[in-house]
């Protein structure tokens, strides 16, 4: 009897739990899935990430754009930049820490090739440091 009252119970979790999950998911809706393993580091000019959906670059001093080659991107892609000054040891740069970046974008993209990110103003004496991620 405590035998077939345990299976009952295990499958009436199994359909609750099913029933949960089912209910998450909407018929149409969009999962979003997470950038592909990979992780790019590269203060190049180009950076050079190959198929990484995400990573840390620079911008040099006196530049105002970052071309990431990478064949991860798409032409719908949601790419996401932030200016990160902890990733100085990481990219084997000093980050700039003094001048207040007033804007980051996405200005260019090649599908399954690379972006472009613009920013301003331009640093004067050590490159920005930036994370990227992209979603597809």
């Amino acid at each position: 009897m405590k035998m077939l009252l345990y299976i009952l119970t295990t499958l009436l979790f199994a359909l609750i739990l099913a029933s949960l999950l089912s209910s998450q998911t909407p018929a149409g809706s969009r999962v979003v899935v997470p950038p592909t393993p990979g992780d790019c580091t590269s203060s190049a000019s180009p950076a050079v990430c190959g198929a990484a959906a995400a990573g840390s670059v620079t911008v040099a001093a006196a530049a105002t754009t970052k071309v990431v080659n990478t064949t991860a991107v798409t032409a719908n892609s949601q790419i996401f930049i932030a200016r990160d000054d902890s990733l100085g040891t990481k990219l084997s740069v000093t980050c700039n820490t003094a001048t207040a970046m007033t804007e980051k974008k996405i200005s260019a993209r090649t599908a399954g090739t690379s972006f472009t990110i613009t920013v301003a103003p331009t640093p004067a004496t050590n490159p920005y440091c930036l994370s990227f991620t992209l979603f597809n």
